[in-house]
């Protein structure tokens, strides 16, 4: 009978990988905070806007180490808390069509040519209101 318990308890998956499977959205708005904060933290001791002082112990004697291993943790613990939020996009990823190399280049022809013709217009309005600002208080 007590191997039966334990061929059960085996069977039931760990309730340390339950919590980390569950999907918390406010765990992980709350770690995604945190990691911009050490991201931070950590590029301000590395570009030397925060200092440590010499006399903390372990950290004061290697700064940058300290520094090197805050931003990985950052940048690791951002991607874990970006993860169950782009998780659902996987699948529609795979739904994607993409367009053909022609379509593809005449809408970057469209998108330039549009960009091209608002910039005219607003050059031309530009210079069109600086005149008559220029004229209107007689500025030379």
């Amino acid at each position: 009978m007590a191997i039966k318990e334990k061929k059960d308890r085996i069977d039931q998956p760990s309730r340390l990988k339950q919590a980390l499977e569950a999907d918390s959205k406010v765990l992980n708005v709350l770690i995604l905070i945190l990691s911009m904060a050490l991201i931070i933290l950590g590029v301000f001791l590395l570009n030397g806007t925060l200092e440590i002082k010499s006399t903390v112990p372990v950290i004061g004697s290697f700064p940058t180490a300290f520094s090197i291993i805050i931003l990985v943790i950052g940048c690791v613990s951002l991607v874990y808390g970006m993860f169950p939020f782009a998780k659902a996009a996987f699948p529609e990823l795979k739904r994607i069509t993409w367009p053909t190399g022609k379509l593809f280049l005449m809408n970057t022809l469209k998108v330039f040519s549009f960009l091209i013709i608002f910039t005219l217009l607003y050059l031309m309005y530009d210079v069109l209101v600086s005149e008559l600002i220029s004229g209107i208080l007689n500025i030379k």
